[in-house]
């Protein structure tokens, strides 16, 4: 059975690659907000008609975006990318999206400690692709909206964080609690995981159950949310993308 990452594995070692989709995912739920997916690009369809991508079930509304930066440094430093959602579109679908994204700003604080989830796949396995496969993709990458650099009519632009990197931040106005906050990946009954709605980055082979004990089986796999659990997963002296605040003295608040 392919594990999570060989089947993306293959193709980009593979000397004929698919076309590589950007998909993104807003996780404003920790601020009082909802979740919001969309993709800065249609895809074309079996008619050859573009379309909005859908993943692991999941439709991707296409909306005008623009970003940088998401590029690791090589002498490790963590990515702090800036994206744009230009508003002021002629279609009347991305008018609805824009301003419902700017209600989103407007009603949550700028988004200030929303998640955002970048996911890249490719576009033989979107749901209608020749091999659809929902856990084929190149990771989750998890960053936090850190602030809002610019809006205008036409243009907000945001600031992120990864969600490895959370020393020395200002925690918007949201509750800090001494657990993980990040959804753990959900097994599913093939031995494979489901990773659509994940927002933990972790994808590695070694399983614990909620009282951090090993276990050997994928449907036993559970996170109990603690510091403890995360260096069982990624190494007790790794740089630990917990999304709780054990030491929540040390950090600002804002």
């Amino acid at each position: 059975m392919d594990t999570f990452e060989d089947p993306m594995r293959r193709e980009l070692e593979g000397f004929a690659v698919d076309d590589v989709v950007e998909l993104f995912t807003v996780d404003a739920r920790v601020i009082g907000g909802d979740v919001y997916r969309f993709a800065p690009t249609p895809v074309p369809g079996a008619d050859g008609a573009q379309v909005q991508p859908a993943f692991g079930g999941e439709t991707y509304a296409v909306i005008p975006f623009e970003s940088e930066g998401w590029e690791w440094s090589a002498g490790g430093t963590l990515p702090q990318p800036t994206v744009r959602f230009l508003m002021a579109r002629e279609d009347g679908d991305q008018v609805s999206v824009a301003a419902y994204l700017m209600s989103m700003v407007e009603a949550h604080d700028d988004l200030l400690g929303a998640q955002v989830h970048r996911v890249q796949t490719l576009r033989k396995f979107l749901d209608d692709g020749s091999e659809p496969n929902p856990q084929a993709h190149m990771g989750v990458e998890v960053y936090t909206v850190a602030r809002k650099v610019n809006q205008t009519p036409d243009m907000i632009e945001f600031q992120l964080q990864s969600a490895l990197d959370l020393e020395d931040v200002y925690l918007p106005r949201r509750q800090v609690l001494n657990y993980c906050q990040w959804t753990y990946r959900r097994a599913l009954a093939d031995g494979g995981f489901d990773y659509s709605n994940a927002t933990c980055p972790y994808v590695g082979a070694s399983y614990f159950d909620a009282n951090g004990d090993p276990v050997s089986e994928p449907g036993q796999d559970r996170c109990g949310r603690q510091l403890s659990d995360c260096k069982l997963r990624f190494g007790a002296t790794a740089k630990l993308p917990y999304g709780g605040f054990p030491g929540a003295g040390k950090f600002r608040t804002g």
